[in-house]
């Protein structure tokens, strides 16, 4: 039996406008209300894949800032409570800094603040939300945070919420399943009812899958009850680009992106504002939140010529910045071994001036006949003459299953005696 509303008065919410229950009073309850809907901050993300060090340091202070970016939007949308719907955490045992750290940027924004445990931080005993030193953190650096651990309904004064936490990593019921259970009766009929939910559902399309973040079936949303008519908005999080599910249902995203966008509508880092209204379509805008750019570059390379071009491109998607963006190059195509040689000066120029470069595909190596000559007749360096030669014969020989390899051995033999000649100059 689920339990009725819960009138908290522990939480702090002077930003919500106390309304009384006299019928004389109800025209203050026809007001929008305004909530941030965020998700999936994933505080001390470890970013493994990238593998400087000090440059995993700057993607995991970005999504730390990305809190303080929430400010600028609560008071132009005149918003009354930010809501997180999961992973704040990116384990359920973050370190103390990060804990310290995060309450200190919550308290900083002065907004009222309510969170659910999602997959990565979830709700389980010896997690953080149990641990002594959030609870004495949360106290003293943000005291209008609060953690909504069990689902039943919560009752502030303009707004309704009911909360849908994980309480494990993995659950095999629908995290949602109570409100089917819910005698919606009991709730008031003025203020609107704001669902916090964290995990999957169905539908999503292939181009929406990350292969570096696979979806599981475990914590499937079952969005299509009877009970999605009783509610305004359904606040998702776990999917890390902004999407609309249904009329009434949105994943905000991550405010800070984390992941390369695999279809031309992704987008994240950002919050969405949402104007409620009980019985009302709810007002959803987007916000900007994020600082580090993920670009996705495909290039298709005919020729040394076309070099020009993908310099040109990657310059203008980068415009300058030193240590704020990744880049997906996807290439194609082939170059000759100067080609080559210029191209790994200009992968060696954007790994230093990017926080990533990855890399699918390649490049082919296609020796041009003079190319192959300078190095197959120098009466200068007998070793490297010789070496060419057996190169040359391998890559003409129709029966030969290494081409790539022995292409490759070619280019990096160009190079070298390129480097050698620059030497000595």
């Amino acid at each position: 039996m689920v339990r009725a509303p819960v009138k908290d008065p522990s939480l702090p919410v002077q930003a919500l406008k106390r309304v009384s229950a006299e019928p004389a009073d109800l025209a203050p309850l026809l007001q929008p209300l305004t909530v941030l809907h965020s998700a999936d901050w994933q505080i001390g993300k470890p970013y493994g894949r990238v593998s400087d060090p000090d440059k995993r340091g700057r993607l995991r202070q970005a999504r730390l800032d990305a809190i303080g970016r929430n400010g600028p939007v609560i008071e132009p949308c005149g918003a009354q409570l930010l809501v997180v719907a999961g992973d704040l955490f990116d384990s359920p045992t973050p370190s103390a800094s990060d804990v310290s750290a995060v309450c200190a940027a919550v308290g900083a924004l002065g907004c009222p603040t309510l969170v659910i445990p999602g997959n990565h931080d979830h709700g389980a005993p010896g997690g953080v939300w149990h641990s002594p030193f959030f609870e004495q953190e949360q106290r003293r650096r943000a005291p209008q945070l609060q953690v909504l651990l069990e689902r039943q309904p919560l009752e502030l004064e303009q707004l309704v919420v009911l909360p849908c936490p994980l309480l494990q990593r993995h659950e095999s019921e629908d995290p949602c399943a109570w409100l089917g259970q819910l005698n919606w009766s009991s709730l008031p009929d003025g203020k609107p009812r704001l669902v916090i939910a964290h995990g999957g559902v169905t539908g999503f399309s292939t181009a929406d899958l990350d292969p570096e973040n696979p979806s599981s079936d475990r914590n499937l949303l079952g969005l299509a009850g009877a009970w999605t008519d009783a509610v305004d908005y359904i606040a998702l999080g776990d999917w890390h680009g902004c999407k609309q599910i249904s009329a009434k249902a949105w994943y905000s995203g991550s405010p800070e992106p984390d992941r390369f966008p695999r279809s031309a509508d992704y987008r994240s880092g950002q919050v969405l504002a949402v104007g409620l209204q009980r019985g009302q379509p709810a007002l959803v805008s987007s916000h900007s939140t994020g600082a580090i750019g993920w670009h996705p570059l495909s290039f298709c390379c005919q020729g040394d010529g076309d070099l020009d071009r993908l310099e040109a491109q990657v310059e203008a998607l980068l415009q300058g910045r030193i240590g704020q963006d990744l880049l997906l190059l996807e290439l194609s195509g082939s170059l000759s071994l100067a080609g080559q040689e210029r191209f790994a000066d200009l992968q060696e120029r954007w790994s230093a001036q990017l926080l990533r470069l990855k890399q699918r595909g390649s490049l082919q190596v296609s020796p041009k006949a003079e190319e192959i000559d300078a190095l197959s007749q120098r009466p200068d360096a007998p070793l490297v003459a010789a070496v060419a030669r057996q190169l040359q014969h391998q890559l003409q020989d129709p029966s030969g299953t290494e081409r790539q390899t022995v292409e490759l051995a070619l280019a990096d033999l160009h190079r070298a005696v390129a480097e050698a000649s620059q030497a000595c100059a």
